[in-house]
């Protein structure tokens, strides 16, 4: 073999490309634990309001130090993601010598059955405020329907001063809000935006005169609307039939 110059030759040729694997090993470890190469600077970006600062100091200096290529990025983004007021989060090096950590907050819509909070997109989290939302009383894996809902019907309700204090779906999928005046609206199982926006127009040309002594509207019905007040034992008709004078087959058809 010695004698044989291509056999040498081939030899030699692996001998020097393990020596620079070998080099290029040894320096990538040097640059992973040199102290030439350490984090100066951690820049946060987002619209961040309800997260504290505190909070996010705690996770920077704990995964965030020493060399900018032994910094646990992947450690730093998932306690970022755990902070209860972050949505999403990605943490990435900017070399030579920053971490930059992007945050979205969740943006919250309501509490959800007085203990909770229910974001924009429908997800549950739990995080202290003393902020006041409208109480959403749902079913499980309903958050993201409801949100779809309360955003619609407030688009609604919004022209005439009125804003929802309270959203209920029940678990016959019948829907009914409360007014932030103290009345609800029944709407049933269908057909639920029309019949919002039914109220809505009435409320504007007949029921507005008379919130003060008004406790519900149901709206369920197919032409018309009943109207409960609070010093009357019995619904009044307005522009509909009273519950009182529907059959009892009819009242147990409304949807």
């Amino acid at each position: 073999m010695w004698d044989n110059a291509g056999a040498l030759k081939r030899i030699t040729g692996w001998l020097m490309i393990l020596v620079v694997l070998i080099l290029l090993g040894a320096l990538v470890v040097w640059v992973y634990n040199s102290p030439y190469f350490p984090v100066k600077q951690v820049k946060i970006e987002g619209d961040v309001q309800r997260t504290g600062n505190k909070q996010l100091q705690n996770v920077a200096q704990k995964y965030i130090r020493g060399n900018i290529f032994k910094a646990d990025l992947n450690g730093a983004q998932d306690a970022f993601a755990k902070l209860p007021w972050v949505d999403k989060v990605s943490v990435r090096r900017r070399l030579p010598d920053t971490v930059e950590i992007n945050l979205t907050e969740r943006i919250p819509v309501g509490r959800w059955k007085e203990s909770g909070l229910i974001d924009s997109n429908g997800n549950l989290f739990n995080a202290a405020t003393d902020e006041t939302f409208p109480l959403f009383d749902g079913q499980p894996g309903t958050g993201s329907i409801m949100v779809k809902h309360y955003n619609e019907f407030t688009a609604i309700l919004k022209p005439q001063n009125l804003s929802i204090a309270k959203l209920e779906y029940t678990p016959r999928s019948a829907w009914s809000v409360e007014l932030d005046n103290g009345i609800s609206v029944r709407l049933g199982r269908e057909n639920e935006t029309k019949r919002l926006q039914r109220f809505a127009d009435m409320w504007r040309e007949v029921l507005k005169v008379n919130q003060s002594s008004i406790d519900y509207v149901d709206m369920r019905y197919k032409d018309g609307f009943a109207v409960r007040y609070l010093e009357k034992p019995q619904e009044q008709e307005t522009a509909g039939p009273s519950e009182t004078d529907i059959p009892e087959a009819e009242t147990a058809n409304r949807q």
